[in-house]
């Protein structure tokens, strides 16, 4: 198979270098390229990146002078790798702080079939703790959450008491969909981490839709595929390692928060709690169209 990798990087150089010293080390019989994109890190950081020796063969960097932010970045990956090969069997996209091992490179050959059926293949992302976090979201989220969440997005201080609180009653408030790990299927959502574009992706959509900086990313590309009557589909037998938040952590909580504000208010525009059906049945091309009408 030939294989795409394109991760974004920013101030956390050696994950992106373990990442592709991990796909160099078990590619197998597969053909790779990989493409990391450093999203205006700190002159050290770079320098460890650009370190002679540092990354494998058939891996380079492009050097954004602004942080273009998550899907965007990947974005710019993506168009690179195309420019290198007209065709991949498949392009893995997402974090850096990312570990793949031989079984993964099996499962994409063994899954091949899925490859050539779907557009976006969800794997099985498992943590350092052994926590699968995959599927992320099965079917929908509920209106009691949605609520939720309208509360912890109006007001800062009100959002570190919300949190504090879902941390305490976690076992009861948490998300349970990731428990069926073992079970394959078509998902709303794959969690952000790590996606496996197909050629049927490329061919139908082009490009992944990007309409904010970062988080929300599980959203927005489920809703790009909901445009042309499509879902996600998740496969257990593809697994991949995740670090877990390497890139979030170094955010400041408030600047966190601000951006995670930003993805509430795309979402409220495709669907609110207030009426029924929820969803109102909007498009990714709707929101760009309103989006110009108000910069116009």
């Amino acid at each position: 198979m030939k294989i795409g990798f394109t991760f974004t990087n920013y101030n956390n150089s050696r994950l992106s270098i373990q990442a592709a010293q991990s796909i160099a080390a078990n590619h197998c019989d597969n053909e790779y390229e990989i493409v990391l994109v450093d999203n205006a890190s700190t002159e050290a950081e770079r320098r460890i990146l650009a370190e002679p020796g540092a990354l494998p063969p058939r891996c380079t960097v492009l050097w954004n002078s602004s942080n273009v932010g998550y899907f965007d970045g990947l974005n710019l990956g993506i168009d690179a790798l195309h420019e290198r090969a007209p065709h991949y069997d498949a392009v893995v996209i997402g974090n850096n702080d990312l570990v793949f091992e031989r079984d993964f490179f099996d499962g994409l050959k063994c899954r091949a079939d899925v490859l050539e059926r779907q557009s976006v293949v969800s794997p099985d992302i498992i943590t350092l703790d052994h926590e699968h976090q995959n599927p992320h979201v099965i079917s929908g989220v509920s209106r009691f959450r949605e609520l939720v969440w309208d509360l912890y997005f109006s007001n800062f201080r009100l959002s570190q008491l919300i949190g504090w609180m879902a941390l305490q009653a976690r076992s009861l408030v948490g998300r349970r969909d990731h428990h069926a790990h073992t079970d394959e299927g078509p998902i709303y959502q794959g969690y952000g981490a790590c996606y496996i574009m197909t050629p049927r992706f490329f061919r139908t959509y082009g490009r992944l839709w990007s309409p904010g900086f970062v988080m929300g990313e599980e959203f927005y590309l489920a809703r790009q595929l909901a445009a042309r009557g499509e879902l996600m589909y998740y496969v257990p037998d593809i697994p991949v390692h995740h670090l877990d938040h390497a890139t979030v952590s170094q955010l400041p909580s408030r600047r966190l928060w601000e951006m995670t504000r930003q993805y509430h208010r795309i979402y409220r525009f495709f669907v609110s709690p207030y009426r029924f059906p929820m969803d109102n049945g909007k498009t990714p091309a709707d929101f760009d169209d309103c989006l110009q009408s108000k910069n116009t």
